[in-house]
């Protein structure tokens, strides 16, 4: 009998250490209702359904996820119009004006998904459990995998991370040749004037600078160190220009910027090393525009061996 009753103890020992060391993974916890409580960037917890079914995201950085993962949002910014490879990916789905609470009542969600900077969120708190993703403080892994979380799929994001880091260390090796010891920069011509951007702002810094470790020029990263982009001016080019740029256009409009002197002296303009992509086919760092993005500078980088 003692040796039932000590059997029976390991045993409940034993499943107690499994549960505790799966919760202990999971930034997220579950109850018995059909609710778990999850921490977003705001360190705020918020009860969220376990298995969201109307899931309505505001902003499109938080889109391509829930898509790669097989959870379609049912509503997404009209901003995804603007972007053919989440509009291709969200086909079917609603489109809506983030801004409009009335836009988002209609659609029933059970889950909303928005920015810290939003500044509907406590109206929309109102209307289904929110949770707000802030991009400073989660680079394009981690919000991948809090997406993830949120509807239950945080294996396929680990798969997807450990799949696509052996992809950037297979490019980085095969482009070693033009790529190793080099420095990038990524520019945009905006109504704001010309912008130099962060190592996190999609537009392809996710991968030149995690995934091919090349470098920032010393004062784009100090310029970028806390915040997503800069402006710069054409006669701080040479100092935030590096061995190669990448400039963002919006369809084949020629930015105003390359007809000066200031850039046409610059020895990544004279040495052939600008790349040019357009952001109406993809900008943002979802796992889908990730993809999009690789299959372009890869090929625009090996074109330069």
């Amino acid at each position: 009998m003692k040796k039932l009753l000590f059997l029976v103890l390991c045993l409940l020992l034993f499943v107690g250490a499994c549960s505790n060391d799966k919760s202990s993974n999971n930034d997220s916890k579950s109850d018995d209702n059909g609710q778990k409580v999850f921490k977003d960037d705001t360190n705020k917890k918020v009860e969220i359904p376990k298995d969201p079914k109307r899931i309505v995201v505001l902003h499109p950085t938080y889109v391509g996820a829930l898509v790669k993962f097989d959870h379609k949002p049912v509503a997404v910014p009209k901003f995804v119009e603007q972007n053919k490879v989440l509009n291709d990916a969200t086909k079917g789905v609603k489109r809506i004006d983030n801004t409009s609470i009335e836009q988002v009542t209609t659609q029933k969600p059970d889950l909303i998904i928005t920015t810290v900077q939003d500044k509907n969120i406590k109206k929309l708190q109102k209307i289904a459990p929110t949770i707000a993703f802030d991009s400073e403080k989660s680079n394009y892994k981690d919000h991948t995998l809090k997406l993830a979380e949120v509807v239950g799929e945080k294996d396929k994001a680990q798969q997807w991370i450990k799949q696509w880091d052996k992809q950037m260390a297979k490019d980085k090796k095969a482009l070693a040749p033009v790529i190793k010891g080099k420095s990038i920069s990524v520019v945009q011509q905006t109504p704001k004037g010309t912008m130099a951007f962060s190592n996190h702002l999609g537009r392809g810094t996710e991968i030149f600078y995690d995934g091919y470790g090349m470098k920032q020029p010393e004062a784009l990263a100090k310029a970028t160190k806390d915040k997503f982009a800069t402006p710069l001016s054409p006669e701080k080019f040479t100092e935030y220009i590096g061995d190669y740029a990448v400039v963002a256009t919006n369809g084949n409009k020629e930015a105003d910027f390359e007809s000066t002197n200031y850039w046409k002296n610059l020895p990544a303009v004279k040495n052939n090393n600008v790349i040019k992509f357009d952001v109406s086919e993809t900008q943002y760092n979802d796992p889908i525009s990730l993809e999009k993005q690789r299959d372009i500078f890869y090929n625009a980088l090996k074109a330069k061996k």
